[in-house]
């Protein structure tokens, strides 16, 4: 399979790795929303959105949800 070429994103999965911390936050901030609320839906809209992009451009569908150690991802030495 030919690997998809993005102009401007070289490397998606460390561009991906490096919003893992923001992906966290909205986590955080979800749990401290009531469930299923009008801001928790919100934050669950913003984290859908981020796993959907991090899937389009890594080809991971579990990109954020495994650890990095666990991940294929491997970043550069």
């Amino acid at each position: 399979m030919a690997q998809a070429r993005f102009p401007g994103i070289s490397d998606p999965k460390t561009a991906f790795a490096k919003l893992r911390p923001y992906r966290d936050e909205l986590l955080r901030m979800a749990h401290s929303c009531r469930p299923f609320g009008s801001d928790y839906l919100i934050m669950d809209a913003a984290l859908k959105a981020l796993d959907t992009a991090s899937y389009h451009f890594t080809r991971e569908p579990d990109f954020f949800s495994l650890k990095p150690e666990q991940s294929r991802y491997r970043p550069p030495p």
